[in-house]
């Protein structure tokens, strides 16, 4: 049996294996497209050959085989690229930075996580906040219903307070529980210097005109996934959306060009950079205060930069690293 034959076997296998994954209806229904466009192929080219063709169920068994095959082989490739971000994970940094004798401790979030990955981030937050340092807690504050709708629309999707927790409920992740996260902690550790969203829209206004699009339900679409889907096509799905956000995590440096343009980016700078001002403005003010940043990951490289340019002299002095989909 030549090497061609046995990779077209293994792959035949392989496709075979993760249609039957998805249960025997599903099954059935691929073998079936497989074999009725397998006799479509005998026929169309039995039509044009001047010759006549093998005996049929030769013919039609190889394109079957061919076909199969093909999909096997993208298949493998598809899930060998889901499983190579799952065994190397993205990961999420604490980073210390120091100046002049200040500490600013940068506690990078996920809003969606592994149970795990939240209590490490509570027991370090815990102790810093016991080694008195002040915690700048990452919370848009709410603002008009007017705002409201034009931030949605600009979103172009509904962002309601229990989003991140329907997202997480469809892939078995968790979403983030202020509540837990800060539990213990003295109020005077805590400090908010967010904005609100209607100075985020405000900031929007001045910059570009906000889309009047229509606002997706985005709640209601999971919603109606869930209601759809098998256990097994949920079970696969989280572990591809588990991929999709280990892979965005390792593109961070580079994601307002991956996942914005246009409008959008400019939407991603004034939720991102214009939050950013508000932090080194408190870390500027506030030169004899520790301060220990609990917001995204994505806010990192923002702040660190501003205070590169204000003064070279701030230097990394410790990085913890943690996986948050893992």
């Amino acid at each position: 049996m030549s090497i061609s034959k046995i990779f077209a076997y293994i792959f035949t296998a392989v496709a075979l294996i993760f249609e039957g994954f998805f249960g025997i209806i599903p099954f059935i229904q691929f073998l079936l497209q497989i074999v009725v466009i397998a006799f479509a192929m005998y026929f169309f080219v039995s039509l044009f050959r001047r010759k006549a063709p093998m005996i049929w169920r030769e013919v039609v068994v190889r394109y079957i085989i061919a076909m199969t095959a093909t999909i096997g082989f993208f298949t493998t490739l598809f899930l060998s690229f889901i499983g190579y971000h799952h065994l190397v994970p993205g990961v999420v940094s604490d980073i210390t930075l120091s100046h002049s004798g200040q500490e600013v401790v940068f506690i990078g979030m996920s809003h969606i996580a592994t149970p795990e990955f939240y209590s490490i981030k509570q027991q370090k937050i815990a102790s810093l906040a016991q080694s008195g340092y002040t915690i700048l807690v990452e919370w848009v504050k709410p603002g008009t219903p007017e705002n409201q709708t034009i931030f949605n629309q600009s979103m172009g999707f509904d962002f309601t307070p229990t989003l991140y927790s329907k997202i997480a409920s469809v892939i078995n992740l968790q979403s983030q529980d202020n509540k837990m996260l800060y539990s213990g902690i003295l109020t005077g550790s805590l400090e908010s210097i967010d904005l609100s969203i209607d100075e985020i829209v405000a900031l929007m206004w001045t910059g570009w005109i906000t889309s009047t699009g229509n606002i997706v339900n985005l709640e209601w679409e999971i919603q109606e996934t869930l209601s759809k889907a098998s256990k097994q096509e949920l079970l696969f799905t989280g572990w591809v959306a588990r991929w999709l956000l280990n892979w965005s995590l390792k593109q961070s440096d580079d994601i307002e060009t991956v996942l914005t343009s246009g409008l959008q980016a400019q939407l991603f700078s004034t939720i991102i950079d214009r939050r950013n001002d508000k932090i080194i403005e408190y870390i500027q003010n506030n030169p004899d205060k520790k301060i220990a940043i609990v917001y995204g990951a994505l806010h990192f490289n923002g702040i660190y930069e501003a205070l590169q340019k204000i003064d070279s002299s701030w230097k990394t002095i410790n990085v913890d690293i943690s996986t948050p989909y893992k």
